[in-house]
C-alpha cells in the first residue's frame, strides 16, 4: 500500500515520497504509481511513505534529452490522474499531486492560463533534490465529477455570502445554469462597487470576486467585456486589481478593447488606458511592447490614446534606462 503522507526526516535520500491533496486538504487512500520510459514500464520500489528511485533514472540532468518524457499514472482511490514529466523529476524529494476544482482553483493556480480551459485541474508539484523549488505540471480536465455538481445544486438555494458566491461561480463553469450564476456573480460585484468607496473588505466584496468574472470573460463569456469596462474607478477596495485585466485586455483582445473603448464616454476611456497602466506595464516589458506595437497597428483616436500613456510607462520604467 502506497499511502500520500509527508515523508519523515530519516527517509533514504532516494525516496520519491507522496501527499495527495483534493481542494487543498491532504487524503489518505490506496495508491499505486506507474512510471513509462520509452514506451517501457519501469518498476518503482514501494515504501511506506513513497517509492524508490529506479536506476533507470540514476543520471546526471545533463544526461537526459531535453525533450525526454516520464509518463506518470497516479491511482489514489477513486482517482486517476496522468502527466508527463521531465525524467529529471523522478530524483529523491517530494511530489505532491492533487486536484482543484473551482474556486479553490483560483487560490492556487488563479495566475495560469489552465484555468481559463475545462472545468478542474489536476497537478504534480516536485520538490526533487536539485530541482528548481516547486516546478509543476497541470492538466485540464473537460468534465467534472457529476456528483461535484450535484453537491452544489444541493447546497446552493440554501448558501450565502462567501459560500453562495463560490457555488454560483463554481456551477458557472460547470455550465450548469450558467445564465443564472454569471448574472448572480455580476450583480453581487454591482452591489459592492455601490458601496462607499474605500469600504473594507468583506467575505463578497474582495479581489475574489473581480476574480470570478473575469475568469468568465476569459472562459469566453463575451458579453462581460462590457459591463467590466463600466467598472472602470480608481478605488482599491472591491476591484484593486481591474488595471490588471484592463493591461491583459489591451496585450490578449487589442483590437476587440479598442474598438468597445470607443463606445465610451471620453473620461471613462482616459481612466481605463490609465489604469492599464499603473504599474502593470513597468513590471512587465514584454508585455508593454507589445501593446505598444499593437495600438500603434491601429492608430484611431482611442488606440492614441491608450498608446500615449504606454509610451509614458516606456520612458518611466528602469530597464529601458539600463538598455539605453
Amino acid at each position: 500500500m502506497l499511502m500520500f503522507v509527508l515523508p519523515h526526516p530519516a527517509l533514504a535520500s532516494g525516496i520519491v515520497s507522496f501527499r495527495f491533496v483534493v481542494d487543498g486538504r491532504p487524503i489518505s487512500c490506496t495508491s499505486t504509481v506507474e512510471l513509462r520510459l520509452d514506451g517501457r514500464a519501469i518498476v518503482a520500489e514501494r515504501t511506506d511513505g513513497g517509492f524508490l528511485v529506479p536506476p533507470a533514472f540514476n543520471k546526471k540532468p545533463s544526461e537526459w534529452p531535453s525533450d525526454k518524457a516520464v509518463q506518470v499514472k497516479v491511482i489514489c482511490g477513486e482517482y486517476v490522474l496522468n502527466f508527463n514529466v521531465p525524467p529529471t523529476w523522478v530524483t529523491p524529494g517530494q511530489w505532491e499531486v492533487g486536484i482543484a476544482y473551482p474556486p479553490h482553483w483560483m487560490e492556487r493556480f488563479g495566475y495560469l492560463r489552465a484555468v481559463e480551459e475545462g472545468t478542474w485541474l489536476s497537478y504534480l508539484e516536485s520538490e526533487c533534490n536539485g530541482c528548481d523549488p516547486g516546478v509543476f505540471t497541470t492538466v485540464s480536465h473537460p468534465s467534472p465529477p457529476p456528483s461535484l455538481i450535484a453537491s452544489l445544486q444541493r447546497e446552493q438555494p440554501g448558501s450565502s455570502g462567501e459560500r453562495a458566491r463560490d457555488i454560483a461561480y463554481a456551477l458557472a463553469v460547470f455550465a450548469d445554469e450558467y445564465q443564472q450564476n454569471r448574472d448572480f456573480l455580476l450583480g453581487r460585484l454591482s452591489a459592492c462597487m455601490a458601496r462607499p468607496k474605500e469600504s473594507p473588505e468583506d467575505e463578497v466584496c474582495d479581489g475574489t470576486l473581480l476574480d470570478y468574472v473575469t475568469n468568465l470573460y476569459w472562459r469566453g463569456d463575451s458579453t462581460l467585456l462590457q459591463p467590466l469596462l463600466q467598472l472602470a474607478d480608481s478605488r482599491k477596495d472591491v476591484i484593486h486589481e481591474i488595471g490588471r485585466f484592463y493591461a491583459d485586455l489591451l496585450d490578449r483582445h487589442t483590437a476587440t478593447t479598442v474598438d468597445e473603448l470607443s463606445k465610451l464616454a471620453q473620461d471613462k476611456q482616459r481612466l481605463i488606458c490609465q489604469l492599464a497602466g499603473e504599474d502593470e506595464y513597468s513590471l512587465d516589458q514584454p508585455k508593454l511592447e507589445r501593446v505598444t506595437q499593437r495600438l500603434h497597428g491601429i492608430g484611431n483616436q482611442t488606440a492614441n490614446q491608450c498608446l500615449q500613456v504606454a509610451e509614458t510607462a516606456a520612458n518611466d520604467v528602469p530597464w529601458r534606462e539600463q538598455r539605453e
